[in-house]
């Protein structure tokens, strides 16, 4: 199977989404760990503002989040553009 440039991008792109989602993914386990020893509701426990002995947690997840959703963005653009008639 011959790759190109792009092809290797995606690659990159896919790893990188992944690590993001292994990253996310302990963040959140490290935040509900800490929500439910709190007992606090979940609304009050994930509110930056207010919770701020976790704040920087909270907001790195939602950032995180969002790298996943422009990873994956990039991804299936990449997608459409190979299943075009023209697409390489």
């Amino acid at each position: 199977m011959e790759t190109n440039a792009r092809d290797r991008d995606l690659v990159e792109v896919m790893k990188r989404y992944f690590a993001v989602k292994a990253e996310v993914e302990d963040v959140k386990s490290r935040l509900e760990a800490a929500r439910q020893e709190s007992g606090e509701e979940i609304g009050a426990f994930y509110n930056p503002r207010t919770n701020l002995n976790h704040s920087a947690d909270i907001v790195r997840s939602h950032a995180l989040k969002q790298e996943m959703a422009r990873l994956m963005d990039w991804a299936e653009a990449w997608g459409r553009q190979v299943l075009t008639p023209n697409g390489a």
